[in-house]
């Protein structure tokens, strides 16, 4: 009876290691993906309200009567002039987050060790296949913006109707982070939506430097 008591006691004990273990992880987890997101979000976003001067027209050279008349200097002067408006502006930009993580893909994990290859990395084995909700509360932004959860739009394109008391200028969301085994190096999947046709995703490699999580690089896998 006494063996079979110590038994029990001996698994539960581990069980709590088990659990304890898996929750350590998760927690450094998310810590990496909250300090990386302000730069996440600075670099995959797009502010819709400020379109870039749109190239020259084939014919823009052609020297006949019907030629396109091509003032380049006046587009720019007035996109410029644009930029420095919107860049006063205190209007919180929103930006929908999609309230739980994507999962990471083979691809993603076959790509992590093909940029990083000179490193000569090996893939974290533990299981991130199941989401997690994101705390909106943890992501630090700068202060221009305002995050929403994306539930709290419509599911359909509707979310980009125009009747918002407030500018929404994008949906973003991010996966499960694959790490190597030192936890140095991760790649991360993400993206930016913008309008109906008007978006990416893509890989986003990034490892610790100087005691800091940072993005080396963000590949694009799919545009619209």
């Amino acid at each position: 009876m006494a063996t079979k008591l110590t038994f029990v006691i001996i698994s539960i004990f581990l069980l709590l290691i088990s659990c304890d273990k898996k929750q350590t992880d998760l927690e450094f987890e998310k810590s990496v993906a909250n300090e990386i997101f302000p730069a996440l979000l600075d670099s995959v976003f797009h502010d819709t309200r400020l379109a870039p001067p749109p190239p020259p027209p084939p014919n823009s050279e052609w020297s006949d009567s019907i030629a396109i008349k091509w003032d380049e200097s006046k587009m720019i002067a007035e996109y410029e002039k644009r930029k420095a408006e919107l860049e006063k502006d205190t209007t919180k930009l929103v930006i929908a987050i999609v309230d739980s993580t994507y999962q990471i893909n083979e691809r993603a994990k076959k790509e992590l060790i093909d940029f990083y290859k000179d490193f000569e990395i090996e893939l974290d084995t533990l299981n991130i296949k199941k989401s997690y909700k994101i705390n909106l509360t943890d992501l630090k932004h700068a202060d221009k913006f305002k995050l929403k959860y994306r539930s709290e739009f419509p599911a359909t394109s509707k979310v980009w109707k125009n009747d918002y008391d407030f500018h929404l200028s994008g949906i973003t969301g991010f996966s499960r982070i694959q790490f190597d085994q030192t936890k140095r190096f991760g790649v991360m999947i993400s993206g930016f939506g913008c309008g109906r046709l008007c978006g990416f995703s893509g890989l986003v490699f990034i490892r610790k430097f100087n005691g800091k999580w940072i993005i080396d690089k963000i590949k694009v896998t799919a545009i619209s």
